[in-house]
């Protein structure tokens, strides 16, 4: 399905449950991002996006360390790749970013890197797992539903104008995930399916994340299984990659955060 027809089909079910105030506002909220998939016959790889394998390091960077533990490369992103679809969501062209982290702990690092100029680095125990080339579909994601209980909550948190008919269209106090269950199709809710997606908005993620804000102040980088890669998170769930808008703006990848799920 085409960017137009996606959006579409979202603003359509929106409108048909919220009525056209509220249910426009909704649509609109939807972020474009990538549903990852390992590359095969008919899905060419994104670029140079892939998992582990060595990382792709400019000339002198070292590879990253928390103390004295190398961190180990979960994943590069060819943004070049993916810069043509996500327009203000993308607002620098930092060309490959590496994304490091350990798998049981909440650390990461997040290099960017020229592609012209990058070369291969392994990590300094030599533990490379052989690269998988990454295949990235274009998708629409919408604000995960969880994070509103009812859509009462979930119009405050976004801020988002209900206007004065509601109560005649739906209960604001039913929770958002009935209310479109059945009618969307998960790849539109990440926090459904087990997607692995980059970019979009980001799913829930657990309580107590050092995160001050998901909802708007933070753009959604990658999410990752433990089922995609070489690595187990914790409760079988998946690694969020995050990063402060404001910081997304200025380039400055070293405010790159990490929160998981349970799966």
């Amino acid at each position: 399905m085409d960017h137009q027809s996606e959006a579409a089909v979202i603003r359509s079910v929106c409108v048909e449950f919220l009525g056209e105030h509220l249910g426009s506002q909704l649509a609109a909220l939807a972020r474009p991002g990538f549903r990852l998939s390992p590359a095969g016959e008919s899905r060419p790889a994104a670029g140079g996006s892939r998992l582990v394998g060595p990382a792709l390091l400019d000339p002198g960077t070292p590879w990253p360390h928390d103390d004295d533990l190398p961190l180990s490369l979960f994943a590069v992103l060819d943004t070049d790749e993916l810069a043509p679809r996500l327009g203000d969501e993308l607002p620098v062209r930092p060309g490959l970013l590496n994304f490091f982290g350990i798998d049981h702990r909440q650390v990461c690092r997040v290099v960017p890197a020229d592609p012209t100029r990058a070369a291969p680095v392994r990590p300094p125990d030599d533990d490379a797992f052989a690269i998988v080339p990454l295949h990235a579909e274009p998708c629409l994601s919408l604000p995960d539903a969880w994070w509103g209980a009812t859509l009462d909550d979930f119009i405050e948190g976004f801020g988002l104008d209900p206007g004065p008919d509601l109560t005649s269209i739906c209960d604001p106090s039913e929770q958002v995930t009935e209310l479109f269950a059945g009618d969307f199709p998960g790849e539109h809710y990440p926090g459904s399916g087990g997607v692995d997606q980059a970019f979009g908005w980001p799913p829930w993620v657990q309580p107590g994340d050092p995160l001050p804000d998901l909802r708007g102040e933070y753009t959604h980088l990658l999410r990752l299984s433990s089922n995609l890669g070489e690595w187990e998170f914790p409760e079988g769930g998946s690694l969020h990659f995050l990063i402060p808008r404001k910081a997304l703006r200025d380039g400055d990848f070293s405010q790159a955060v990490v929160a998981s799920d349970d799966g």
